[in-house]
């Protein structure tokens, strides 16, 4: 492109600034290159073993006590998406469970028993409490029960 005489120092000007910028840019690009190989060699050979060790025993790296249950948030945040539960027939509940990497995975489990049945006082106690009363007032009968465990 031809520049009007009379506009040359402008051009000059310009051109000058426009090439000092392409510099200043090229620069940064290897700048940012040198950083990110020497980041790249920060993790040393032995952490990388570890990370890996961990990653392929999940259940050792949950259940240390070790692993805090901010830890483990942090890693249920970080492997699911989300997950759906609904009452399924009989006494099961399906839960449906989708992973960020877009993996799903469907499990049928057992739904927990109801509260009426968890807490049911058992025959062989009641049994106990009848012998008791025949005998004992209220308050006995719960000091009796209460020593024997």
């Amino acid at each position: 492109m031809q520049v009007d005489p009379d506009n040359r120092l402008v051009a000059d000007t310009l051109e000058a600034e426009w090439n000092n910028k392409l510099r200043a840019l090229k620069e940064a690009h290897e700048e940012y290159e040198r950083q990110r190989q020497t980041d790249s060699h920060l993790i040393e050979e032995k952490e990388k073993k570890e990370i890996i060790a961990l990653a392929t025993d999940f259940p050792g790296l949950w259940n240390n006590p070790q692993t805090s249950h901010q830890d483990k948030k942090r890693i249920v945040r970080y492997l699911l998406e989300d997950v759906t539960v609904t009452k399924a027939m009989g006494r099961s509940i399906l839960v449906q469970v989708r992973f960020k990497g877009g993996a799903t995975k469907t499990l049928q489990v057992p739904a927990p028993k109801p509260a009426t049945e968890l807490f049911v006082t058992s025959m062989k106690i009641i049994d106990r409490i009848d012998t008791l009363l025949d005998s004992c007032h209220d308050s006995a009968v719960a000091r009796v029960l209460n020593a024997e465990g």
